[in-house]
């Protein structure tokens, strides 16, 4: 329904029933009839209809109850609802990024009971700016998303040394296509990514703070330390030997820290502390 301009609000109505003779696309009907158990579902169905439609959807607004933390509404729109914020002349910007809001008003607003039961409150079909093709409708954000089974082969295969990119061409090859992959290749990048920032395993973190607490032994000036997040995996660590110490101590003017080195299979960064002497 391409540049059509439709809005409703359901008090609009003495009965709801007599939404039925609006000339509705039957997908948007499905939507504003229905009702949904949370908010993920209610999500979830307004991106479907998003998604056969042409367009991508991001959460907005939402109201609590009163005294509660139970949503009592919660609005979802077009991707490009709204306008840039207008940056203050004078102020530096390293990097400019396109702008791809137009203010389009396209959006629903879920009422939410107290037992926790979504039903659409308001929706509006009106959009600004072009709708994706059929062919396009693939990239659009909110539509994309990497199944279990697909999750599961991307980390075995990437765990077996095979690029994320060789790996997402077999998935795709298994579909007939990357239209019909449900997710692109910067999200197989990004999944694989957010896989190697993930915590060390337990036994390695033991291993390694067991082989500090071993040197500390045969070096008194020996200094280590970690971080560690509130479920007390570790997520950095640092050490320094004595000789270092006290080179530092006595030729500490130049120092560099290099953080460029390599990353290890944990997507962890080496970033040895160099110090320069008088003998160089």
């Amino acid at each position: 329904m391409e540049g059509s301009n439709l809005g409703f609000a359901l008090e609009d109505f003495v009965d709801f029933e007599e939404t039925l003779t609006l000339n509705y696309d039957q997908a948007f009907f499905d939507l504003i009839q229905g009702v949904y158990n949370s908010e993920k579902e209610a999500y979830e169905k307004y991106c479907k209809y998003a998604h056969s439609t042409g367009f991508s959807v991001r959460k907005d607004h939402h109201h609590f109850w009163l005294n509660s933390r139970k949503i009592k509404s919660k609005d979802f729109v077009c991707s490009k609802a709204g306008f840039k914020k207008v940056t203050e002349s004078g102020t530096k910007i390293k990097y400019r990024r396109s702008c791809t809001k137009t203010g389009c008003l396209a959006m629903v607003r879920f009422y939410v009971s107290q037992d926790g039961i979504w039903g659409v409150n308001k929706a509006i079909e009106t959009y600004n700016h072009e709708l994706a093709r059929p062919d396009d409708q693939y990239l659009l954000r909110s539509s994309r998303s990497i199944s279990d089974d697909n999750a599961a082969i991307l980390k075995s295969m990437s765990e077996a040394g095979i690029r994320i990119v060789d790996a997402f061409i077999y998935l795709s090859d298994e579909v007939g296509g990357v239209g019909n992959l449900d997710f692109i290749k910067r999200d197989a990048y990004n999944y694989i990514q957010k896989e190697r920032k993930a915590k060390i395993e337990t036994e390695d973190t033991n291993s390694l703070i067991k082989l500090f607490k071993e040197w500390v032994i045969d070096d008194n000036m020996f200094a280590w330390d970690v971080e560690t997040d509130k479920d007390g995996y570790l997520l950095n660590f640092f050490w320094v030997d004595g000789l270092g110490r006290i080179d530092y101590d006595y030729f500490g003017d130049v120092i560099i820290f290099d953080t460029s080195y390599c990353l290890n299979k944990y997507n962890l960064a080496c970033a040895p502390i160099v110090g320069v002497n008088n003998h160089w």
